[in-house]
């Protein structure tokens, strides 16, 4: 007897033995071990018990164990997680010296235009020229001022003379010249450098949604081409791919590598890709389709890959090699904003209730419970305070620890409801812009990247006018080179008060 399976009997591997399976009448209000009813639940046992033991023993096989931990091991295992990569200088006082000049007075880059407001916006960085969304559906266009034009006020009088609140700047003598009206409200206005195409597309409503694109210097004014995506309701964002980023050794003969744009789109539950080639023929593709919820952001994180936060919290990842997307974060709540951090392995995510977190997609779960964790017992106590809210503590950490990503760091942001407000990153100054609510006191919230400190606030201000919240909501908030001779380096545009601002050094 060697335990080879034999019909109507049951190899007992403890007593070594064969035993005759009793059929379910025979052992009916019996409590034989050995009956069919049993025999069927042991075995279902058996299978569940296997399966578990294989996946223990493949992350087992997959997992590295550290020995002999030592001060030099920890110091290089947190270089290569992205946590103490660079000095103290680096992380803490270089983004607060950067920002400590910066001047809390913002400068007028463009006035409010006549019975509307600008809602989004683009610059091109080479030839300065700004693209704009006034109202819901206008593009327009404004070109820098010329050498030969009208003199501008000299940069010697201050930042405390009137001129200050004037816009007399390299914008103010140029008419605004009117590109395309979309036939809904603008979702998202996205320059693409490497062509000079400008990418625009809608929210949708009695129309459906659509993505126009033009080349508003070479054909002129309502001139491109658009495409309206199938079953779609609402396309809520667009990235380009950054011309910085370097493509991968061995992809310059692809045939990925042969279109000179690409620009990512999010529809619906859908995302969308469109390539130009460098004849100037744009060609679309749905690599991700048919999501269980809605894509609200999405953004490049390497040459090849794309990040894309849904409205139930969760961010996937999506290589243009494999052709398919992954879930590898969880946010608490939905997904406003997406961005790359200073590597193509930290994730900032924005999202609603007041949640703006740094994520590693490396360790995107915690390990255990510990005070340091941003989900520990302190936290759940100012969510459920009082002696009564226990229940509800201990189910949210007990989701919190089975679903949401721990995140590396987190920011003070005040966004409750709004998909809109905007966020930028500078990833080589270690800066975070995050765009507050209209209600509250502070209009932008500059903080470190490393630490998660707050480095300077910059006040908001009183609406007077008749669009109210509409005008004072920021939109569009961006790390700029700096188009003014006389201030090198960066400057903080946005869109406020109805037209744009910039914050300068």
């Amino acid at each position: 007897m060697n335990g080879q399976p034999i019909p109507g009997f049951y190899w007992d591997p403890e007593k070594k033995k064969y035993f005759k399976i009793q059929s379910a009448t025979a052992s009916r209000d019996l409590n034989l071990r050995y009956s069919a009813q049993n025999i069927r639940k042991k075995e279902r046992d058996e299978r569940v018990q296997s399966v578990a033991d294989a996946r223990t023993q493949r992350a087992r096989k997959e997992r590295v164990v550290r020995k002999h931990v030592n001060n030099v091991t920890q110091a290089c295992i947190d270089r290569e997680l992205g946590v103490a990569r660079n000095s103290t200088y680096t992380h803490c006082i270089w983004p607060d010296a950067c920002m400590y000049g910066a001047s809390t007075r913002p400068k007028k880059v463009v006035d409010k235009p006549f019975g509307a407001f600008i809602r989004r916006f683009d610059r091109d960085p080479v030839s300065k020229t700004i693209y704009a969304v006034h109202g819901d559906n206008s593009i327009k266009r404004r070109r820098i001022h010329k050498s030969g034009g009208p003199p501008l006020p000299s940069h010697d009088l201050g930042e405390d003379s009137y001129l200050d609140d004037l816009p007399l700047n390299e914008y103010s003598f140029e008419p605004w010249d009117e590109l395309q009206r979309t036939t809904s409200t603008v979702s998202s206005l996205t320059y693409l450098p490497a062509t000079g195409a400008l990418a625009t597309t809608t929210y949708g409503s009695d129309r459906p949604p659509v993505v126009y694109l033009s080349d508003p210097e070479r054909d002129g004014p309502y001139v491109g081409q658009q495409f309206t995506p199938k079953e779609c309701a609402a396309i809520w964002g667009a990235a380009a791919r950054p011309t910085s980023f370097d493509h991968s050794p061995g992809m310059r003969n692809t045939i990925a590598a042969s279109h000179v744009e690409h620009l990512a789109v999010a529809a619906s539950s859908s995302m969308l890709i469109f390539t130009r080639s460098e004849s100037g023929a744009w060609d679309s593709t749905t690599p991700v389709a048919s999501l269980e919820t809605d894509v609200l952001a999405l953004d490049w994180i390497s040459y090849t890959t794309i990040a894309l936060g849904c409205r139930d919290g969760k961010i996937r990842l999506y290589d243009t090699r494999s052709g398919g997307s992954s879930h590898i974060l969880r946010h608490p709540h939905p997904v406003s904003k997406i961005k790359r951090a200073d590597d193509s392995s930290r994730l900032l995510v924005s999202g609603l209730q007041d949640s703006l977190f740094l994520y590693d997609i490396r360790s995107s779960r915690s390990v255990g419970t510990s005070s340091d964790h941003h989900y520990n017992k302190e936290h759940f106590e100012t969510l459920y305070p009082g002696g009564r809210n226990h229940k509800k503590r201990r189910k949210m950490n007990h989701i919190a620890h089975r679903h949401w990503s721990q995140p590396v760091l987190t920011f003070p942001h005040a966004n409750v409801d709004d998909l809109e407000l905007d966020v930028d990153v500078h990833p080589s100054l270690g800066l975070v812009a995050a765009a507050q609510n209209p209600e509250s006191s502070t209009a932008i919230r500059v903080s470190n990247m490393w630490t998660g400190k707050t480095i300077k606030e910059f006040r908001g201000q009183q609406q007077t006018s008749k669009l109210g919240n509409a005008a004072a909501r920021i939109r569009s908030l961006k790390f700029l080179d700096s188009a003014d001779e006389a201030c090198d380096g960066v400057e903080l545009w946005a869109s406020r008060g109805g037209g744009v601002v910039r914050f300068g050094w």
